[in-house]
């Protein structure tokens, strides 16, 4: 099976390393123009090594931000396939929960989520096509100590991912939110640790936790010509995790 996006434009927020940065270049590489949005004044070396990925910098939170991304909507004539990845956690207990933390975890990761999707479904509705990928976490649907805001973000987009459908049904887009369960990066290795990463390991039935590979080719599939009639759906990516 292969998959083309040749003359397909693909928006990609939080797209500059990890999973985002692995979708990115795996769109690119199956024909696609991709646009990736950072937090950085300069894109990332690896962007400028490419011929069909260019990056804008989109700080959310910022005053003009809900500017910024009309901005870079109408610069791009619209996208035929938003990924909707940018996300921020914070580790604290319920107790200890800081306002600020609270605001920007739910803002990050549900509020410009919802309002990059309201955006970009317009330019979609006009040419009847498109596909919109939430990106949720095993955490909108079981948690752990300490992610409350986190958790309420996830389960939120997962939940608005459902609507976003039935909403856009008419029109032929398809919205979809795929949730990773623990996948080996670089921020993964910083938090958990090499102990960490071990004890996890064991809790997966899988015994190994996610690499980026393992999780970009649903996606992939999910905004291609053979995903024809999945939507509203929420694909678990985690290795057996939330089963037991």
């Amino acid at each position: 099976m292969k998959i083309d996006f040749k003359n397909k434009k693909v928006l990609v927020t939080g797209g500059t390393r990890g999973i985002g940065q692995k979708i990115a270049q795996e769109f690119e590489n199956n024909g696609a123009i991709v646009i990736v949005t950072g937090t950085n004044d300069v894109a990332p070396a690896w962007i400028e090594k490419t011929a069909t990925i260019a990056y804008e910098k989109l700080q959310i939170g910022d005053n003009d931000w809900h500017k910024r991304v009309d901005e870079i909507i109408q610069k791009y004539e619209g996208f035929d396939i938003c990924i909707n990845n940018a996300g921020i956690n914070k580790v604290s207990n319920i107790d200890e929960l800081q306002k600020d933390d609270l605001d920007s975890i739910l803002l990050t990761n549900l509020n410009a989520p919802i309002y990059i999707a309201s955006k970009v479904a317009k330019e979609m509705i006009k040419k009847r096509y498109g596909y919109i990928i939430n990106i949720g976490s095993i955490f909108g649907s079981v948690s752990k100590k300490g992610r409350n805001p986190y958790t309420a973000s996830k389960a939120g987009l997962i939940g608005a991912t459902k609507t976003m459908a039935i909403d856009l049904g008419e029109y032929g887009i398809l919205v979809n939110s795929v949730s990773p369960g623990f996948v080996d990066t670089e921020l993964t290795r910083k938090v958990l640790g090499e102990k960490g990463m071990k004890e996890m390991s064991e809790r997966i039935p899988l015994k190994r936790l996610a690499k980026v590979d393992d999780i970009v080719p649903t996606i992939l599939f999910l905004c291609s010509e053979f995903n024809t009639y999945t939507t509203g759906q929420n694909i678990t990516i985690d290795g057996g995790f939330t089963l037991e």
